[in-house]
């Protein structure tokens, strides 16, 4: 009886640990990322030896620059792409790492990294001679977004923060990462992402998980398992740099916050320290919405957004 049951205790250790080590392997090369997550809209440019992936569609001389957030890419902004496009030229980059992307081949300390992302952005702008454009971030993206909009650039017509990071990032971060990180991160996503799991942090994303598209799911398991993004991904997520949320007031331009009530990264309260600090700002929270107001409730942020622009 001792022995059975010792056998079954091994078991139920050592069975898990080995269809761990003999899993299906998620990795994918860029171009296999590329073959399966390219849109007809599908651009790219290079930056610092790297070749950077976005989207240009719409019409107009004014653009919207949407950044997405961390583990995202330009599918953030799909839909409210299309609702938007008929008015205004929209540009959706993918990060360096993210997206269609490539994971740049440089060794940064994690206090650098941050700061490779606005020498980016801001490059990106000029590279693609943004002139009189609307700035539009989700969550990391729009840490970027309103940390550019401090430097008070005149071509910038105004700010749209989406469950931006900016604020406790201690505990955001953990709630971003936690899934990712620890002791043995590294070997247990050695073979990538599961997919169960990438459908999983799509959920924790919405409120409402009847309002996921698979599709979308699935392409941004293929970019998340892209080669050399997780092991990028784990690098950021040990970074020690935090927001200097000072420069929030220096913003000038028009601003607009927009806010899920049942946001499990990015506290809803912290809209009112975003709506408090900005000089011009309005402040819309939807209900029954997470961390992706622009995917959960697209046509209404489309909405929004115009009456926005309309009051300005």
């Amino acid at each position: 009886m001792k022995k059975w049951i010792l056998g079954f205790v091994l078991a139920l250790v050592f069975v898990p640990v080995l269809l761990l080590i003999f899993r299906k392997d998620n990795v994918v090369s860029r171009q296999e990322a590329i073959d399966l997550c390219e849109s007809n809209h599908s651009k790219y440019y290079n930056w610092n030896d790297i070749e950077v992936h976005y989207t240009d569609q719409g019409a107009g001389d004014t653009v919207i620059f949407m950044i997405h957030g961390f583990g995202g890419s330009h599918k953030n902004f799909s839909v409210i792409a299309e609702e938007l496009r008929e008015d205004y030229r929209i540009i959706c980059i993918d990060l360096p790492a993210f997206g269609l992307s490539e994971v740049p081949k440089i060794d940064l300390k994690n206090d650098e990294l941050f700061a490779y992302y606005q020498r980016f952005i801001r490059s990106s702008i000029d590279l693609l001679d943004l002139k009189y454009y609307h700035l539009m971030g989700n969550s990391m993206g729009g840490w970027i977004a309103w940390d550019l909009a401090a430097e008070s650039d005149s071509n910038l017509l105004s700010l749209t923060l989406l469950n931006s990071a900016g604020f406790g990032m201690e505990k955001v971060k953990g709630a971003a990462t936690e899934w990712m990180t620890g002791a043995f991160g590294g070997f247990i996503f050695k073979k990538g992402v599961p997919f169960r799991m990438s459908k999983s942090n799509a959920e924790r994303c919405f409120s409402d998980d009847s309002k996921i598209n698979l599709d979308r799911v699935e392409k941004n398991y293929f970019m998340l398992n892209k080669e050399g993004t997780f092991s990028w991904m784990l690098q950021m997520a040990g970074s020690i740099v935090l927001p200097d949320t000072a420069l929030i007031a220096q913003i000038n331009c028009p601003s607009l916050v927009l806010w899920g009530d049942d946001d499990q990264i990015v506290p809803v309260d912290h809209a009112d320290k975003f709506e408090a600090l900005l000089p011009k700002s309005k402040k819309i929270i939807y209900e029954k919405c997470g961390h992706t107001p622009q995917m959960e409730y697209p046509k209404q942020v489309a909405v929004d957004w115009r009456n926005f622009i309309r009051e300005i």
